[in-house]
């Protein structure tokens, strides 16, 4: 059991309980590794809290505050072995969770630019390809796995009613998308029976 992170507490939105939105890889990843948490409303973050815009925001087990999403990914990540193997992969994995923060910050016209979005998914494809893992690394499952999933299921499908541009042209993310489903399965019957509605 990795127990470094036990006692984090997540703050968002109906404490993710009527809907995970955003932290849903969070989620998945603390579960993952059998992290014993707890989630609150917004309205309950310290009064002490570091200065912040938005939730989703976390208080890790040494009293640290902070918001940002990638971060609060990498930052716990790392603190459960799941930030990469070597430098050069810690700065893979957050650069591939910033590629993936940047698809979700483009989708709104990227959805309907067929030749973008088979740009960014290129990407995508071409570093399951060089990890030649299953994953987004080589070394095995990441954080940049549990960010990337659940933003890309919904996204992926998306592909099925552009013309032009198909799931069989990425190959790879699709058996990706696929294997973190089954990954992350067991996960998600345990969030499901603690009250939290993942969707993916």
């Amino acid at each position: 059991r990795d127990n470094v992170m036990d006692g984090l507490t997540l703050y968002y939105h109906s404490a993710c309980k009527r809907f995970v939105g955003r932290p849903c890889g969070l989620l998945y990843m603390l579960e993952f590794k059998g992290v014993a948490f707890e989630t609150k409303l917004p309205e309950e973050a310290p009064t002490d809290a570091i200065p912040f815009f938005a939730v989703p925001m976390v208080k890790i087990p040494d009293g640290t505050t902070f918001s940002q999403f990638p971060l609060i990914m990498q930052v716990v990540g790392k603190a459960l072995g799941l930030g990469g193997a070597t430098p050069a992969e810690e700065a893979h994995c957050m650069m591939i969770v910033l590629n993936v923060q940047d698809i979700l910050g483009e989708w709104k016209t990227l959805k309907d630019n067929p030749e973008r979005l088979a740009k960014w998914y290129g990407v995508l494809e071409a570093q399951l390809a060089k990890a030649g893992s299953g994953y987004m690394l080589t070394s095995g499952v990441s954080f940049a796995d549990f960010f990337s999933y659940p933003s890309l299921v919904s996204r992926f499908d998306h592909l099925d009613i552009l013309d032009g541009i198909s799931k069989a042209d990425f190959p790879k993310l699709g058996a990706y998308i696929e294997r973190m489903k089954g990954v992350l399965a067991d996960s998600r019957e345990k969030l499901i029976a603690k009250g939290f509605p993942m969707d993916p």
